[in-house]
């Protein structure tokens, strides 16, 4: 968004916040500058904080901002001790420049920490194609699993589909946790060969490895799954449900509307939000209410599972629901619904995000100041 397409109102609102350091006479223009620079600072302060916790929502921040200035504040947040705040810097790297994330990536091709590895070798074949295959070649012979995994991914993706063997290999054994993950990488390469080495996967008797498996689908959900998929959203296992509804949004409203509708007064508050916003896809309004409900749930994780949900679910009083979501008691849920609001944008988000700037927690303002930057850019 420009300053052109700002309204008038939220203008004269950021001049009079920033009357303090700019006199009356400024023009406004000069105000939002303030504002960015007020945003940057934020985030630079948040990445010298004491907390890992901090420190990972600065870097994820400066990814969200897509601010070219943040730019040496991930470079400098990928040497960061902590393995999720040189995660995020990577992953966030790539929002703002392809070409430094690239440069990021081969830093960190042979970091201590194997999920930031794989997703570093992850983003080399991603980005760079084949230019880099015989770099990232000889990963494949890595000790750890989760960085074969990551670089046969990346070779598959390429076009190297004897490389298959790598991704199916875990399948066969019990370690639970790279199970998960080649599933995982089945679903990220996204082909019709790996799809249907997933969709068997919908029949295993591990409830895990059925959920693992719903997900890993995604989108690439078919119309010729609607029946197994309508029979997994009556498992016992709500964490089933919930994706199973999910996937049954994805597919054409006449087949699944009834079934989610149902879904909308199941006993699980985050099966409640899928179904509620596969619904929403469809531009039906028969579960609009389960927001409102699961925003006031005792459980922290629904109701942060709401907030997010509401970046991207439009809902005549979304507004209001987020301002509720953003005063929550519980960092967690305000952080979420801060991130919501910067998916939302506009010119409604204005008032929100720069109020979330003043939070009590410093990540929460990291959030508000990362969206801010990305709405004014």
């Amino acid at each position: 968004m420009t300053v052109r397409n700002i309204s008038k109102g939220i203008v004269l609102f950021i001049v009079l916040l920033m009357a303090q350091t700019v006199s009356a006479e400024k023009k406004p223009l000069i105000a939002l500058s303030k504002l960015k620079d007020q945003c940057i600072a934020i985030i630079e302060t948040a990445s010298q904080d004491k907390n890992s916790y901090v420190r990972s929502a600065a870097a994820r921040a400066s990814g969200e901002s897509e601010n070219p200035a943040l730019i040496p504040h991930l470079q400098k947040a990928a040497q960061d001790i902590y393995h999720n705040t040189r995660l995020f810097a990577l992953q966030g790297m790539k929002n703002i420049s392809a070409q430094e994330a690239l440069k990021l990536a081969e830093k960190l091709k042979d970091d201590t920490n194997v999920w930031v590895q794989a997703t570093a070798i992850e983003m080399l074949g991603d980005l760079g194609g084949s230019k880099y295959k015989e770099q990232i070649r000889p990963y494949l012979e890595s000790d750890d699993p989760a960085v074969r995994l990551s670089t046969a991914a990346a070779l598959i993706k390429m076009g190297e589909t004897d490389k298959y063997e790598f991704i199916l290999e875990p399948l066969k054994r019990s370690d639970s946790i790279y199970i998960y993950h080649a599933i995982g990488y089945l679903g990220k390469i996204g082909s019709k060969e790996a799809r249907s080495h997933l969709i068997p996967l919908l029949d295993n008797p591990e409830v895990e490895i059925v959920f693992y498996g719903l997900k890993a689908i995604g989108k690439n959900v078919r119309a010729d799954m609607i029946p197994r998929l309508t029979e997994l959203s009556h498992s016992k296992n709500p964490s089933i449900r919930h994706q199973a509804a999910l996937e049954l949004g994805r597919l054409p409203s006449h087949f699944t509307r009834d079934r989610l509708k149902q879904l909308c007064n199941d006993s699980d508050g985050m099966v409640r939000i899928a179904s509620a916003v596969a619904l929403k896809r469809f531009n039906q309004k028969a579960c609009d209410g389960v927001f409102a409900e699961v925003l006031a749930d005792p459980d922290f994780g629904i109701r942060s599972a709401a907030a997010r949900a509401l970046g991207e679910t439009y809902l005549s009083n979304r507004v209001q629901l987020l301002d509720k979501a953003s005063q929550d008691s519980n960092t967690r849920v305000r952080t979420a619904a801060t991130r919501a609001i910067g998916m939302m944008g506009g010119s409604e988000a204005f008032p929100m995000l720069i109020r979330l700037l003043g939070d009590k927690n410093m990540a929460v303002q990291a959030y508000a100041a990362g969206n801010l930057l990305r709405i004014l850019k």
